[in-house]
């Protein structure tokens, strides 16, 4: 892999994570308002919302670690 595919592959995973953290944040915050406010069901919502963001991170961190990994091995 070149220099810049890979810069580009590194930016692309920057933008797709930095989307799924701000809207896990987004997730959480609104569980948080919600639970004050004694709304159970929707604080429930927000967090199986936030667990589907925090997933989709954890898969995507997993596949940069699988790549790096394999382009040490090169």
């Amino acid at each position: 892999m070149s220099t810049s595919e890979g810069l580009q592959k590194r930016n692309a995973f920057a933008a797709c994570t930095a989307f799924r953290i701000e809207r896990l944040e987004a997730s959480l915050n609104l569980a948080r308002e919600f639970a004050v406010e004694e709304e159970l069901d929707a604080v429930g919502r927000h967090i199986e919302e936030a667990q589907g963001y925090l997933a989709q991170i954890q898969v995507l961190h997993q596949e940069a670690l699988e790549e790096f990994s394999g382009a040490q091995g090169e």
